[in-house]
């Protein structure tokens, strides 16, 4: 997508962090911007802050809900005709610390739900709409996480974000073959300052685990430690950046650490040789191992 100015954005979870970045990052681009995100408040004020660059709109989305992304494409082509671009950006990080077997199946809906079927559910609503137009672009959002494995961060997480680069990876094959003025990206980020590690706050009470878990001394110094490290990440402006610069060359693999390609590359060699899985940088940054 070369040319941006006069077209529309629409990005989830755009309150905060990454979304809120790339949404302003779009209205700089002269598109116009819808946001949308569960946390009403925040919305508000992230959507008069992009409309300091250009038009914008938000609307409440649960992402979890297919219907409430079906509301968000209507909002979206009454407000500004069609979309051009969708950032299917929201995300959970869930609880740290805990060994697979530990999450609770509330903890396993909640993460899987946001971070892989409200991308599904962003997929399967926005892109008929893009292939109606015959063009268009997707940026799923994943993670690091989803080229890597370990230990320190929520399992569903690794899980989900592994799902959506494959998901992303099918949508291009589909894309080549069937409409080459459509594009997808992927995006996966390192550690980025932003607020992922509250997002507990937003978790919807049909995902609530009663009574709630028993924190750990281990559970307890890992979010410690990945909340340090995730606070000194990269500052969302230069993802958004990123990711701009990503779409515009019409970039499949989007990498905010240029380093991850020594866990990657570590992994692929663990596969070929049937050795044992190897950690990402995550688990050493956090650890310091």
């Amino acid at each position: 997508m070369k040319e941006l100015a006069g077209k529309t954005a629409v990005v989830t979870g755009a309150a905060s962090g990454i979304g809120r970045a790339m949404a302003k990052r779009w209205a700089e681009a002269g598109m116009s911007v819808v946001l949308a995100d569960i946390d009403e408040v925040t919305l508000d004020d992230a959507v008069a802050e992009v409309a300091d660059s250009g038009p914008a709109a938000g609307l409440a989305v649960d992402v979890t809900l297919a219907s409430e992304v079906e509301d968000l494409l209507s909002f979206t082509v009454d407000r500004f005709n069609r979309a051009h671009l969708v950032c299917n950006n929201a995300g959970v990080a869930g609880p740290s610390g805990r060994a697979p077997h530990e999450l609770t199946v509330a903890d396993w809906q909640w993460v899987l739900d946001v971070d892989l079927w409200g991308v599904i559910h962003g997929v399967r609503t926005f892109v008929p709409h893009l292939l109606t137009h015959g063009d268009g672009h997707i940026v799923n959002t994943a993670s690091q996480s989803g080229l890597t494995s370990g230990a320190v961060i929520s399992a569903a997480y690794y899980a989900a974000k592994h799902a959506v680069v494959a998901l992303s990876e099918c949508q291009f094959h589909d894309f080549a073959t069937r409409a080459p003025g459509v594009n997808v990206s992927v995006l996966c980020p390192g550690p980025v300052a932003t607020n992922i590690m509250h997002d507990e706050v937003h978790r919807p009470e049909r995902f609530q685990t009663v009574p709630s878990p028993v924190v750990t001394d281990r559970s307890e110094s890992l979010a410690s430690a990945m909340w340090d490290v995730i606070a000194s990440g990269r500052p969302p402006h230069e993802v958004a950046d990123i990711v701009h610069d990503a779409v515009v060359n019409d970039e499949f693999y989007i990498y905010t650490d240029p380093n991850i390609i020594e866990s990657v590359t570590a992994r692929h060699r663990a596969i070929e040789q049937r050795g044992y899985p190897t950690t990402g940088r995550m688990d050493a940054e956090v650890t310091g191992n």
